[in-house]
């Protein structure tokens, strides 16, 4: 329960008042959430029937395309419903979807919503990876640099985190292949596990997720540090760290059991924030890597003009980013109740 002050009265809120304003509040951002997915859909549709290319023709051997007559091309792309106004295949992929279908995949034929299911595993666990480890080298470090202010810790954490936020993750990416696989040969240089192997141990697993998870992890660490450690510096100086210390509590208790809650509220937003662009990395990462994941199979889709795949993707990850923001949101209500009124 928490304090609040009405008209100069000091109320208490009963456990279960506090859950009845957590659960309006989330009720409000889920109705906000719904307009957004459809005008997130909306341009993206678009966007994708404005790529270059044309489907059908990109779907054609050049032995077939080259004997193919203009009827015959124009009856192909009626059959795959694209000789139709934008707005209505609009309408009928939204039918699809409140269905609880994604579509057919105009390359193998097979539903959209199978594919998916059979990439998000790999890609699952290689941005839980990532980000676990980029939290928790960006937490420490923030922590620490916050704490040993303008210290050399503090600006080698400071030199560091800005050289992983402006290194290009492609480019991390061959180099770390160049160096620790192709050099060293410490690592494989990609897949998710050894193709001569019929049943792969969980120790081989990791061996291949090592290294594609780092190189990910390096590109969002830097703004957790830095978040990490502005938000150290404003709550250690708070007077009821002052009271605390005064008290006799442990300082490493004061900092990580007092001081660290109050700090972790705005970097749940940064991580919010960082969703789309940990989705833009696992679309690079997973293709340098050849990891078998959603990234993956949307660069093959964008470079076979697979519309049904690519628009599937964006919804998937247009939900992502929707859900990532109200779990945000719901986790800085959480830890601080002001911001649920």
């Amino acid at each position: 329960m928490f304090v609040e002050v009405y008209g100069g009265h000091i109320g208490r809120c009963s456990d279960s008042e506090e859950e009845q304003e957590l659960l309006s509040y989330v009720g409000r951002r889920l109705l906000i959430s719904v307009p957004v997915l459809f005008g997130i859909l909306g341009i993206s549709f678009i966007f994708v029937q404005m790529l270059p290319g044309d489907p059908v023709r990109a779907l054609m051997s050049p032995e077939e395309l080259a004997t193919a007559s203009p009827e015959y091309i124009e009856q192909r792309r009626s059959e795959l419903g694209l000789d139709k106004p934008i707005f209505v295949q609009f309408a009928a992929w939204i039918g699809e979807v409140l269905q609880g279908n994604l579509g057919h995949s105009f390359r193998r034929n097979t539903p959209v919503a199978d594919m998916i299911f059979e990439r998000i595993g790999p890609t699952a666990i290689l941005a839980i990876t990532a980000l676990s480890i980029a939290l928790i080298i960006g937490v420490l470090l923030g922590t620490f640099a916050a704490l040993k202010q303008n210290s050399w810790f503090d600006y080698l954490s400071s030199v560091t985190s800005m050289m992983a936020v402006s290194i290009p993750n492609f480019f991390l990416g061959l180099m770390a292949i160049y160096i620790f696989s192709i050099s060293l040969g410490i690592f494989p240089t990609g897949g998710m596990r050894t193709l001569a192997a019929s049943n792969p141990s969980a120790l081989d697993r990791v061996h291949h997720l090592i290294l594609p998870a780092l190189v990910l992890a390096i590109n969002l660490i830097g703004p957790y540090v830095r978040y990490t450690r502005q938000s150290m510096l404003e709550v250690i100086r708070q007077d009821y760290i002052t009271t605390a210390r005064a008290k006799g509590v442990p300082w490493m208790k004061v900092v990580f059991g007092h001081g660290l809650r109050n700090a972790l509220i705005p970097l749940t937003t940064v991580i919010a924030i960082q969703v789309p662009i940990l989705l833009t990395g696992l679309l690079v990462i997973e293709t340098i890597f050849s990891w078998p994941g959603l990234g993956r199979l949307t660069f093959e889709s964008i470079m076979g003009r697979d519309y049904p795949v690519i628009v599937a993707i964006v919804f998937i990850s247009a939900v992502f980013v929707v859900l990532f923001n109200l779990l945000a949101d719901v986790t800085a209500a959480a830890l601080d109740p002001r911001i649920r009124l």
